[in-house]
């Protein structure tokens, strides 16, 4: 019988493969933000392009150092991190942008029968094109990498020395932490939105074996997030506070109470 390494020495080695991993997507996110020039306008197309180019990049570099890590360090595939393969893992991805799509447009829905409605102030076309464009720079930019990491990496190195919710708790934690120092705040309001997202991803995560549903949840809340809040093409009458329970709140409780209670509905896990 193969008896565990000491606790402290599984520590130890968690501990580096944790710090690996976040390093490279800090240095990573702090190379595209020199990349992606200030704009006035954050729904210039140009600038959007430059942004997914760099988001590419990121996402490229970030699996690279996964699947490195993965390999060499542990002895592991890219599959066995979470990181399953996109013909298995797009419905999930599809179910997980879904449990935050529908309770966002019943409450924006709710909120304009109160006057307080969500409008577009351009075209059909520049509206198509921005929201297409910030889809794509946000999947690249922030939900691949983001969750590659730590709904991917860090949570695998995580299990050896904790499990189930002890796991999903410390890798919360970490992603707090990393959220304050590269956006350097430490805003309570904005801190509680960035433990909500890593301890939901993380059940995710926890429930499904693969980081697409949270792939998914974390492109479809971010792109709404940005559009409602910071581009021009889409206004909204009401205030930032009920924008953020419409976008935030209301999402997540919603989609915690859904997967806790009928968890995956079977085509969207199935591979």
């Amino acid at each position: 019988m193969t008896r565990r390494p000491p606790f402290a020495r599984r520590v130890g080695a968690a501990s580096w493969r944790v710090a690996a991993a976040v390093c490279s997507l800090w240095a990573g996110l702090v190379i595209l933000t020199a990349v992606v020039p200030p704009h006035s306008d954050p729904s210039d197309a140009g600038t959007l392009a430059i942004r997914i180019g760099a988001g590419a990049a990121l996402s490229a570099l970030t699996l690279l150092v996964i699947a490195v890590l993965a390999r060499y360090a542990d002895g592991l595939r890219l599959n066995d991190v979470g990181l399953t393969s996109l013909r298995s893992g797009w419905r999930l991805a599809v179910w997980g942008a879904l449990l935050w799509a529908v309770p966002a447009a019943a409450s924006f829905g709710v909120l304009a029968l109160f006057g307080r409605p969500l409008r577009a102030t351009g075209s059909a076309g520049e509206l198509v094109q921005t929201v297409g464009l910030v889809l794509v720079a946000v999947l690249l930019a922030e939900a691949i990498p983001e969750e590659a990491i730590f709904r991917g990496y860090v949570t695998t190195a995580l299990d050896a020395v904790t499990r189930g919710w002890g796991t999903i708790a410390v890798q919360a934690v970490l992603f707090v932490l990393f959220a304050g120092a590269i956006r350097q705040s430490w805003d309570p309001t904005d801190l509680s939105l960035f433990l909500a997202m890593g301890v939901g991803f993380g059940y995710l995560r926890m429930i499904t074996g693969s980081v697409w549903a949270s792939i998914g949840f974390h492109t479809a809340f971010q792109t709404g997030s940005q559009l409602v809040l910071s581009h021009s093409v889409i206004e909204f009458s009401g205030s930032v506070g009920l924008s953020m329970l419409a976008l935030g709140m209301v999402p997540f409780t919603v989609a915690a109470i859904v997967v806790s209670s009928a968890g995956v509905p079977r085509w969207f896990a199935r591979s």
